[in-house]
């Protein structure tokens, strides 16, 4: 499906289709797309461009270290119909191989906190980025999820519904397109 066309409240809908919430599951927030589809869509402007460039920068740094499987749901400002700041990612993630228990798995974010750490990605990436574990305790994703779910699909000033983005994770050739789609396009030098 293509990324959902703005509201008249400049959001993405929570839901489209005309059996409204109850419908088809994608018919329902958040919206399965592509990298190439985020990019030729949302990437109207250098401010975006340049957050885009960040993005699909931080998902190959993220591969690089082995966490190539997954999926990130995208939200914030930036898939509002306005001038964002930055991108508020939700990455679902599977560990990388050999990488068997949590305690395995904080070493390796507390050895990548380029990757990892909230502030280090806002300032080398503008992300707003959150990570979650697929091959943690099932409550523990159930009660995650829920908690990214209920924050990201409300607008914070007027508590209004809105929908988001998701993008798989595996898909290299997709983000080498989307890679191509910026470059038609390059950020203006500030």
């Amino acid at each position: 499906m293509p990324i959902p066309a703005f509201t008249i409240d400049g959001v993405l809908p929570p839901y489209v289709g005309p059996n409204g919430p109850g419908g088809a599951a994608e018919d329902l927030s958040p919206y399965a797309v592509t990298a190439l589809e985020v990019v030729t869509t949302l990437g109207s402007t250098g401010e975006r461009r340049a957050i885009l460039t960040g993005w699909l920068n931080h998902r190959a740094a993220l591969r690089a270290i082995g966490f190539d499987r997954g999926f990130q749901w995208l939200d914030g400002s930036f898939v509002e119909q306005k001038d964002p700041q930055d991108l508020d990612v939700v990455t679902f993630l599977y560990r990388p191989p050999g990488i068997v228990d949590p305690n395995q798995l904080a070493m390796l974010m507390r050895a990548n906190l380029n990757l990892f750490g909230r502030g280090q990605v806002k300032a080398a990436y503008n992300l707003d980025f959150f990570a979650v574990d697929l091959n943690g305790s099932p409550e523990a994703l159930v009660n995650v999820t829920r908690y990214w779910l209920g924050l990201f699909s409300h607008r914070r000033v007027d508590e209004l519904w809105k929908g988001m983005l998701q993008v798989r994770l595996e898909d290299v050739a997709d983000d080498l397109a989307a890679e191509a789609a910026l470059a038609l396009h390059p950020v203006p030098a500030p």
